[in-house]
């Protein structure tokens, strides 16, 4: 049996990190482990081919939910990254790091040291801002991030739309100003994605006391005495088992955390005895607390042939990728989602809890096939749901997917704030600057106008955000994962690092949270931490008598009347 200081379990956006970090010391031993392959492929590294990485079987775990009991009994997919650098190797390059009081609710929910003060150093350690980004952006960690200035003349006139509308510009989304409409950052610079494989790993792989074992998953965690010590390990030719002298990190994500740890014989007892399985310790949160964002669209027909369905003809396209292979640029080099909103949903909301994306071509609902006609579409996605499902074992059998209930729309403050993003979002297209762009609504279509008619409309048509967090909540109660240091209550010798110990998934898409928490558990394990920030964030000093800071004071109309 191989022995190492320290197993990481997962290369995602979280794992890749830790076990990086954890190799800059020459005296310790790290092995980290991933289930799929080396990113080799060049649509993992091209930003415009995020919609392929997204759909490659090859690449991706390719979950679905249970049935869903608020949408019409829909299965929902859930894809996961399945490669070195996890989901941050084939999600939509949205680099976002959400608002300062998502932050502090997550200490006021037991989380201590996790709040924004503490948070904001490791944002900027993680990443290297192109560009003036001012304090709150990072100048020299591995992570490239830009800013792209908008392109596309629709993404303007939507900018301008948000401002005759009553709203404020913000020129960060991830600086002092959250509120408002802005240009949307993406992990990508010179061309090229930056997952956290290339950012953090293409240079830790020298390293001679970092072993990378790519085609290998961990099936179970060997507990002795009360602590971790050993990890199951199945490979491309056979299974083996490897040692822990000093810790084991899982950072499978939101999904196979709480898989694994319940495969291992922690978690809820009466769920591990039902299928089969030795019960190490009975923590019953894990699986618990599943959270994620709803997603759905207006798609509207473009009156002018600007959107980017005029590139997606054969020459269009060969013209684009010779422009990316010689110029590293171009309509390749970005993800497209070059703008879009924070906004709050109604007066007394303290801090945005709607999330509006610009993206100028339009996209079938429910599926990555663009319209081959001029269009474009806002997607909405209410960002602080009430509503919580679970993840649960599906047998005892380590290949076995797990059973995912997402419970989507489950609380009826989610249908309230829904139908509110259509209205809010269709009155921002209603604006002087779309006029020359805005044509017939393609979807959900200007007769769904009703409360009803909305309801069924996202029944059938609301998709996941692939934002699910929470199922190892990180806290101090009964029904908590981790502490605060990110260790598994009861066992030494564990931790868990990923989206999973979120307490409540912050407002905004959650890949750089979640390579936050790469950085902050690596210095948890080195018993080191970054000094506190003094810096604030912005709070509509109206918010408890408007919902948008520059309209006058009044009561916004969700009736549909």
């Amino acid at each position: 049996m191989e022995e190492f200081d320290y197993v990481v379990i997962g290369s995602g956006s979280s794992g890749a990190i830790v076990a990086a970090r954890l190799s800059e010391d020459p005296s310790s031993s790290v092995l980290l482990l991933e289930a799929g392959p080396a990113n080799r492929s060049l649509i993992l590294h091209v930003p415009a081919a995020a919609r392929y990485a997204f759909k490659a079987r090859k690449f991706n775990w390719n979950y679905e939910t249970e049935p869903e009991p608020h949408l019409n009994g829909r299965r929902l997919s859930q894809p996961r990254g399945k490669v070195l650098g996890g989901s941050s190797s084939i999600n939509g390059l949205v680099y976002l790091r959400g608002h300062g009081l998502d932050y502090d609710t997550w200490e006021e929910a037991g989380a201590a040291g996790w709040n924004y003060a503490r948070l904001l150093p490791y944002f900027r350690k993680l990443e290297k801002r192109t560009g003036d980004g001012g304090f709150y952006q990072g100048e020299e960690g591995p992570v490239r991030v830009s800013e792209p200035n908008p392109v596309n003349p629709i993404a303007a006139a939507f900018l301008e739309a948000g401002r005759q509308a009553g709203y404020a510009q913000t020129s960060d989304v991830n600086g002092f100003r959250q509120e408002g409409f802005g240009r949307f950052p993406m992990n990508a610079s010179n061309g090229y994605r930056w997952s956290t494989a290339r950012a953090y790993l293409t240079e830790a792989r020298s390293r001679n006391n970092l072993r990378i074992w790519t085609g290998s998953a961990a099936e179970g965690i060997g507990i002795n005495g009360g602590r971790a010590e050993t990890v199951a390990v199945r490979k491309r030719n056979g299974r083996t088992i490897v040692g822990a002298r000093r810790e084991i990190i899982v950072s499978a994500g939101p999904f196979n955390s709480p898989k694994l740890l319940m495969l291992s014989g922690i978690g809820p007892a009466s769920e591990l005895r039902a299928h089969g399985i030795k019960v190490v310790r009975d923590v019953p949160g894990v699986g618990e607390n599943l959270q994620d964002h709803t997603l759905s669209s207006i798609q509207m027909e473009c009156a002018e042939p600007v959107s980017l369905a005029s590139e997606l003809g054969p020459l269009r396209k060969a013209r684009a990728a010779l422009r990316w292979i010689f110029f590293r640029d171009g309509l390749l080099a970005s993800n497209h989602f070059e703008c879009g909103a924070f906004v709050r949903s109604a007066p007394g909301v303290r801090f945005p809890d709607i999330q509006f994306y610009l993206f100028p071509v339009a996209v079938a609902e429910g599926s990555n096939e663009f319209w081959t006609s001029q269009g474009f579409q806002v997607q909405i996605s209410p960002q602080r749901s009430p509503s919580r499902g679970r993840v649960r074992l599906r047998s005892g059998d380590p290949g076995a997917p797990p059973r995912i209930s997402l419970n989507l729309m489950g609380h009826p403050t989610d249908w309230d704030i829904m139908r509110t993003s259509f209205r809010l979002a269709r009155e921002v297209l209603a604006q002087p600057a779309m006029d020359r762009f805005r044509g017939r609504e393609l979807s959900p279509g200007p007769e769904i106008v009703s409360d009803a008619d909305l309801d069924s409309f996202v029944r059938d048509n609301v998709q996941s955000s692939y934002h699910a967090s929470g199922t190892c909540r990180m806290g101090a109660d009964d029904m908590s994962v981790v502490d605060p240091e990110c260790r598994v209550h009861g066992i030494e010798g564990l931790r868990v690092a990923d989206s999973s110990i979120m307490p409540e998934t912050p407002s905004c898409n959650i890949n750089a949270p979640s390579m936050m928490i790469g950085e902050r558990a690596a210095d948890l394990i080195r018993q080191k931490s970054l000094p506190a920030s003094n810096s604030g964030w912005y709070v509509d000093d109206g918010w408890k008598e408007r919902q948008r800071p520059g309209a006058p004071v009044r009561r916004m109309d969700t009736t549909g009347s």
